[in-house]
């Protein structure tokens, strides 16, 4: 018996794609994307397309491994589950017992559904009394960025990319990361559109734009606010849009005159003529629009390099076109009850510490402030930063570690 399943995409992608699953006799035997899904439209990437080989590959780990060999040795047996179980109850409990707060849950975006991403884990840790993790590690400085420009985080609306006249593709590898953009940005060209490309590497993307500026890494701001200094020096600017719908355009007028293209040229290693060109053709070519990716904010500064980003459509009244602005994330827009899903009322233990996920280095170096860890939807040794030290602190002999 054959039947298909509707379904949605789990990971921590823009695209959120409908997946259609076929499964026979209760084996999935093909996923493909709906193609009655607007923006899926009937494609999926490399990785999920592909989702039935890694489900059923024989390598793949179905029962518990139990560490065998020292810690770094990739010596492990298998167990049954009940043993596995067991044996976390039993260490776990232990710990709870004197101080469940050095129990620290370690997770992200590995799985992102709304039940199976946090929900169940979280309430089970809250009840617990465990250490809180501040989930920071891949957008909390441009997430707040844009809550401080624009209020909440928002944006144009993807689809009508298709119909921007110039695109700036701002930190973001869209051919392998944003399929469906890509289509779009592809559609747009395809009616005359021109593609910028903003990216220290040179990317796939860059390499199929019409322009590709190579700044160096972590000077995005400088870019922006010399590109401000343009459109204000020559009066490219919709005076009507900033006074009718913007704050502190003066103070951010005084700001950007501090950079000229000259100086932003010396600091982000660019041409002088291509950052003019640049604001030139923002200014001219509308609807003008933005595609800024997380990139950008993980740097020193970045959290303000988007803000100084996102500022840039209103100068010039982009937002008044359907197909003009800037979007980086509109995550959370769509609400959901949170509080329902991870009721925290369940925590009650006031000693447990907030533990940073991106410092994960320094609390497994601190024995009396973590002693066991249960990882799950990620992998701080390959993501979190201080690698090394990452690994100092999971390679301790006193910290049970848990890996789903």
């Amino acid at each position: 018996m054959t039947s298909t399943i509707l379904g949605a995409c789990p990971h921590d992608c823009p695209d959120t794609c409908s997946l259609l699953t076929t499964v026979q006799d209760g084996v999935a035997i093909k996923v493909q994307g709906n193609p009655n899904h607007p923006l899926t439209d009937g494609v999926l990437c490399t990785k999920v397309s592909r989702y039935t080989e890694r489900t059923y590959h024989p390598e793949r780990v179905l029962h518990p491994l139990k560490r065998v060999g020292p810690k770094g040795s990739g010596q492990f047996q298998q167990v049954s589950w009940d043993e596995a179980l067991n044996d976390i109850t039993v260490k776990l409990n232990a710990i709870a017992a004197r101080a469940p707060e050095r129990i620290l849950p370690y997770s992200y975006a590995g799985t992102m559904g709304m039940v199976q991403g946090e929900s169940i884990a979280m309430r089970f840790f809250n009840l617990l009394g465990a250490a809180q993790l501040d989930r920071t590690i891949c957008a909390s400085a441009g997430a707040e960025a844009l809550t401080q420009t624009f209020g909440s985080k928002l944006g144009m609306k993807v689809q009508f990319f298709s119909e921007s006249k110039l695109i700036l593709i701002w930190g973001s590898n869209a051919i392998t990361s944003s399929v469906h953009f890509w289509r779009l940005a592809q559609e747009a060209k395809r009616h005359g559109a021109k593609l910028v490309c903003i990216d220290p590497r040179r990317s796939e993307t860059a390499d199929k734009c019409d322009v590709h500026l190579a700044l160096k890494p972590g000077t995005d701001a400088a870019l922006a606010l010399a590109l401000m200094h343009e459109l204000i020096t020559h009066d490219w600017l919709d005076h009507d849009y900033i006074a009718q719908h913007t704050l502190g355009f003066d103070a951010l007028r005084a700001r950007a005159l501090q950079w000229s293209p000259e100086r932003a040229a010396q600091v982000c290693g660019l041409k002088v003529e291509d950052i003019r060109q640049l604001a030139h053709d923002y200014a001219h070519i509308q609807p003008a629009a933005i595609r800024l990716n997380y990139g950008v904010q993980r740097s020193r500064g970045g959290g303000n390099a988007v803000r100084a980003v996102a500022c840039l459509p209103a100068l010039v009244g982009a937002w008044r076109h359907r197909a003009g602005g800037v979007v980086l994330s509109a995550s959370g827009h769509a609400l959901h009850n949170g509080v329902a899903l991870q009721p925290p009322d369940l925590h009650t233990n006031p000693r447990a510490p907030l533990v940073n996920m991106s410092t994960i280095g320094d609390a497994l170096n601190t024995p009396d402030l973590i002693e066991a860890v249960v990882v799950y939807n990620s992998n701080p040794v390959a993501v979190a930063p201080e690698s090394a030290k990452v690994v100092k602190g999971f390679a301790r002999d006193d910290l049970f570690t848990v890996v789903l």
